[in-house]
């Protein structure tokens, strides 16, 4: 399996970044992605103009996240338990419902490839919201994985992020991550969608598809199956051998991975879920999802 994928230009330090300088350099890296990759600029056009969207619907967000106490939350942990419930985010049905219209607008201006079409009427849009959420938590069949997603699906996954990144950055300090190591994240139930191997020890760490949480995991084994069976997981590289892709035959996913120690620097991990498309279509082209 071939897969081609150029490091992204515009790099950060995450921990001297506020979320406000982080999303104006996200939007700037993915302008500049664009117009080194004219075949894609309209894909990168579509991601820049849905993070603006889901930025201004987190900066709206004026609430305070209700949370149980340290020792509740260490028990959940403990027990596997995700620390975050849908009833805890901060969701106006009028206000959610019309960011999941303009979403929904978005795809469509965009001609983005989706199943089912219908819409929900506008006071159904939260209750959709609670749908996904809860069927993509935890360990059991993730979020749309049971065939393709509708129109109306994948407007409220995307207008659900904001909120679930919101309530992440308050609650993943609570997450002990030498003792988490599940494949799914401690914060919201996703499922990864992206990896990093840290500068200093190549230790794996996995990024949530949902919040944007990322959580130490182990450098070895499938974090979809769980499988350590070596003989059932391979790994591809980049000819920089900056990224990686990771494929388990056992469960047939795949994780895109990058490796710090060849970068030298922290990248925006946001900027290479979606910089790295070529990636997806190489494991997707193998029957890998």
């Amino acid at each position: 399996m071939a897969c081609s994928v150029r490091p992204s230009t515009f790099f950060a330090r995450r921990c001297l970044l506020t979320a406000d300088n982080q999303t104006q350099l996200i939007l700037q890296a993915l302008q500049e992605a664009g117009t080194q990759n004219p075949d894609l600029s309209t894909y990168y056009e579509l991601h820049r103009t849905l993070l603006e969207l889901q930025g201004k619907a987190k900066e709206e967000i004026a609430a305070t996240l209700e949370m149980a106490d340290e020792e509740a939350l260490q028990a959940r942990l403990l027990q596997g338990l995700p620390l975050l419930s849908f009833a805890q985010l901060p969701i106006e049905a009028e206000r959610f419902a019309r960011l999941a219209q303009a979403i929904v607008q978005v795809l469509t201006d965009y001609e983005v490839d989706v199943g089912d079409r219908s819409l929900p009427a506008a006071a159904e849009w939260v209750s959709l919201a609670q749908q996904r959420f809860e069927e993509g938590q935890v360990a059991g069949e993730q979020s749309g994985e049971s065939g393709e997603a509708t129109l109306a699906q994948m407007a409220v996954d995307l207008a659900l992020r904001p909120y679930l990144e919101w309530a992440a950055e308050q609650v993943l300090p609570y997450v002990d991550q030498q003792h988490w190591k599940r494949g799914y994240c401690p914060v919201c139930g996703g499922a990864p969608d992206f990896a990093f191997l840290d500068e200093e020890t190549g230790a794996r760490h996995l990024l949530c598809s949902r919040c944007n949480s990322q959580w130490l995991y182990h450098r070895l084994g499938c974090p979809f199956c769980e499988t350590t069976d070596h003989t059932k997981l391979l790994n591809y590289r980049s000819e920089d051998g900056v990224y990686r892709l990771y494929v388990c035959q056992e469960c047939r996913r795949y994780l895109k991975t990058v490796d710090l120690r060849q970068v030298g620097r922290t990248v925006l991990l946001p900027v290479e879920r979606v910089a790295t498309v070529a990636m997806d279509a190489a494991a997707m082209q193998e029957g890998y999802r």
